[in-house]
């Protein structure tokens, strides 16, 4: 029995080490030519790799197929499975069929690592033996591969990891928010929010459901329901909001703290007030509305993680002063004209990068801005814009950052590292 693996990525080298671990045949097909070092990862557990290219003869011989999250319905080794019958799991099924521990899943546009990252705080507090994982942390394959799944394991799920999930059947899922994303995968609002509404099939009796009502709303005008017999729901965001301690200033993320509160008093029975006290002294994300310092005794905040607009406003909602704004990246598609409905709150606007003219286009009469064609030269006359404007400074791009970056911790590293020499000693 051969296992196709498509996608040779985190994903793909846990899934890959699983299987080995279990003494299965494994294959993996990998668009890209792949450097030595990842392809001595793959070598090294014994999986036969076939880089460079996509090819229909790598189905051959394949009893099942395990898909990466970045590979789409659409592939064409896809398209060429489902005419030859061959069976289609992702690896996040490959991992839940074997995980018998208590699951909570964790979806939504903005605000699901954070949520995560609460929900973990809190169980470690409380001393449950827990592991975190899926888009935030390592693939529950690997841990499994590993022996390092918990009792509890949290997991947060994108878009294309539920968009071809057979069912994860969690014990607490949590829709935090949603927006215009990822359209070019998904084809509509529709289609993204139907991938991500998958986080909420077959949960199992006594399971608890969290989804703001506006989102419920939406999903209902599609026909989208939770199964209310074996579920019980909470979307009412001033409960939760009421939740959150003191300590926690930022309306976004007194949501978060309201759905990490219920998350966790629910898995033990507890009062959430009890619990919430739990999340003072909590340490928000890296490179999410993260103070980095100060200039001229104002906050440099670092919100590189933010990668859509519905992001950037609620970063500026958070803002107690107008700020220099920067924004750019590689866009969605999306219209920055949303903004406009927090221009008091920006002092001077700074864009670059891909999208860095659009922005500018939609904004330009209403707020100043400042073009750049690259992050580099943004940040490289930044210093003359501070004088200009004595004001905080809020990197919150608004895009993906592909266009320039790996990833959004590189783009904030470069960030972070170009404003060091500027802050106040």
């Amino acid at each position: 029995m051969t296992w196709l693996i498509i996608g040779a990525g985190v994903s793909g080298l846990g899934a890959a080490k699983l299987l080995r671990s279990r003494k299965l045949d494994v294959r993996i097909s990998e668009g890209s030519a792949l450097p030595k070092d990842k392809r001595d990862k793959f070598k090294m557990i014994g999986a036969n790799l076939f880089d460079g290219g996509h090819k229909s003869e790598h189905l051959d011989g394949i009893s099942q197929i395990v898909v990466s999250p970045g590979i789409p319905v659409s592939h064409p080794l896809l398209v060429e499975a489902k005419r030859r019958n061959i069976p289609v799991m992702t690896e996040i099924d490959l991992a839940i069929r074997e995980y018998t521990g208590f699951l909570f899943a964790i979806t939504g546009t903005n605000g699901k690592s954070t949520t995560c990252a609460m929900i973990y705080h809190l169980l470690r507090k409380l001393g449950a033996d827990t592991a975190l994982g899926g888009n935030f942390g390592e693939p529950p394959t690997q841990m499994l591969a590993e022996g390092k799944l918990s009792p509890h394991l949290i997991l947060e799920l994108s878009s294309y990891q539920l968009e071809q999930s057979a069912s994860v059947k969690p014990k607490v899922a949590i829709f935090t928010s949603f927006s215009h994303d990822h359209l070019a995968r998904h084809g509509s609002l529709e289609g993204y929010l139907k991938a991500k509404w998958r986080v909420f099939e077959d949960m199992p009796k006594d399971s608890l459901a969290m989804i703001p009502h506006r989102i419920l709303l939406e999903a209902k005008s599609y026909g989208l329901r939770i199964d209310e017999k074996n579920t019980r729901i909470i979307s009412d965001t001033d409960y939760l909001h009421s939740l959150a301690p003191k300590s926690i200033a930022e309306p976004h993320n007194r949501l978060n703290a309201g759905f990490a509160v219920s998350a966790v008093a629910h898995t033990f029975r507890s009062d959430a007030r009890d619990v919430a006290l739990l999340l003072n002294g909590f340490v928000g994300l890296r490179h999410r509305c993260e103070t980095i310092g100060r200039i001229k005794n104002l906050p440099v905040i670092n919100d590189s993680k933010s990668t859509n607009v519905e992001s950037t406003l609620v970063a500026l909602q958070g803002q107690d002063r107008p700020v220099i704004l920067m924004m750019g990246g590689q866009g969605k598609g999306e219209s920055y004209l949303p903004i406009l409905k927090l221009k008091e709150k920006i002092a001077a606007l700074v864009t670059f990068g891909a999208s860095g003219p659009e922005i500018a286009r939609d904004l330009k009469g209403s707020v100043q801005v400042h073009e750049f064609p690259n992050l580099k030269l943004a940040l490289d006359q930044i210093a003359g814009i501070i004088k200009q404007e004595v004001a905080p400074i809020l990197f919150s791009p608004g895009c993906a950052s592909f266009d320039e970056f790996s990833n959004y911790e590189h783009r904030g590293e470069v960030f972070q590292t170009s404003m060091r020499p500027l802050l106040d000693p």
